[in-house]
């Protein structure tokens, strides 16, 4: 059975999976990536790719017997990578940072829709910005772009986030958190305690969490089990990771193959064709696979909060 989803420009596109004994019986090292570049090469010459069933989400909404009144807006915590440069496996330097489109056009979506966002990094720091995120290739308006660029060069907000730990301390007086994408998140992010803490606390009171392209990573780093564990998740691709780093990188990430490592840890994760927009809701964990994914991450995430405004508790969905 083949899934589609529908892309940023209204194609429709199968579902690939890393799931199941395909993936476990991948080749490694350079025959895995002789494999994907070939099955990249498919893919930019218009051949089909072979897709498996998308698997359902883990949980979903309950909500109270009875009516209860919808709590009021409240502000939402994005964390942003304050990390500038990232070491890669051949020791060489690249400049890095929070992709600019992925938290920019959620928090345009977001804020237009009458939330109020607030901004942390590690330390407090001014966050940084990956100069690829740049480039026009991944914007469908360059006036939007300089729009982002202007936001977060002047933005006060931006300019000086709370620390973590502010936030962590003042959790409670958020309702939800998103975390966007870019190569920064491996550097100051993965292995954060606050930030882990964070994720788990709104978690645990079924507030909705936002993890887009590289950030789901982090999933992987929280302690086991947690309020997020054995969701079903989405996350930057292996073809997307191997053509980042062949092509823009010029080198392999010292953390990589995300899809799989979720996997080993119980997550059930699934990735669309290299380049669709692509975004799961697994109750209140909302995931994004690539920059292009941000309008269908940002609608399933106001849906989420949506959700809990109104009351809405995460149940575990049986499974067959």
């Amino acid at each position: 059975m083949t899934m589609q989803r529908t892309t940023r420009d209204g194609e429709r596109r199968a579902m690939e999976s890393t799931r199941g004994p395909e993936r476990r019986g991948e080749p490694r090292g350079a025959a895995r990536k002789a494999a994907l570049l070939a099955g990249l090469a498919v893919l930019l010459g218009g051949s089909a790719l072979v897709a498996c069933a998308a698997a359902p989400p883990r949980l979903h909404p309950v909500f109270p017997e009875r009516p209860v009144a919808e709590k009021p807006k409240g502000k939402i915590l994005f964390v942003l990578s304050a990390a500038r440069e990232q070491t890669l496996d051949d020791s060489s330097k690249r400049a890095t940072g929070t992709f600019l489109g992925e938290f920019y056009e959620p928090y345009l979506a977001l804020t237009g829709a009458g939330h109020e966002v607030v901004f942390t990094t590690e330390g407090g720091a001014v966050p940084a910005i990956d100069p690829e995120s740049l480039d026009e290739k991944y914007w469908e308006d360059g006036a939007l772009r300089a729009r982002a660029q202007h936001f977060v060069e002047r933005a006060p907000q931006v300019r000086a986030p709370l620390s973590l730990k502010q936030a962590r301390a003042a959790a409670d007086a958020f309702d939800g958190i998103v975390v966007p994408g870019g190569q920064g998140v491996m550097v100051d992010l993965l292995d954060n305690a606050d930030l882990h803490a964070l994720l788990a606390h709104f978690a645990a009171k079924h507030q909705p969490v936002g993890l887009i392209c590289h950030a789901p990573a982090v999933l992987t780093r929280m302690r086991q089990p947690n309020p997020l564990s054995r969701r079903t998740v989405t996350s930057v691709s292996s073809l997307e990771e191997l053509y980042i780093e062949t092509f823009v990188m010029g080198a392999e990430a010292q953390v990589r193959n995300i899809g799989e490592q979720l996997e080993d840890h119980g997550y059930e994760h699934e990735a669309a064709f290299p380049g669709s927009a692509h975004a799961l809701r697994d109750c209140n964990l909302v995931t994004s696979q690539n920059p292009f994914s941000t309008g269908r991450f940002s609608a399933l995430y106001l849906e989420a909060v949506a959700d809990y405004r109104r009351g809405a508790r995460c149940a575990r969905r049986e499974r067959p």
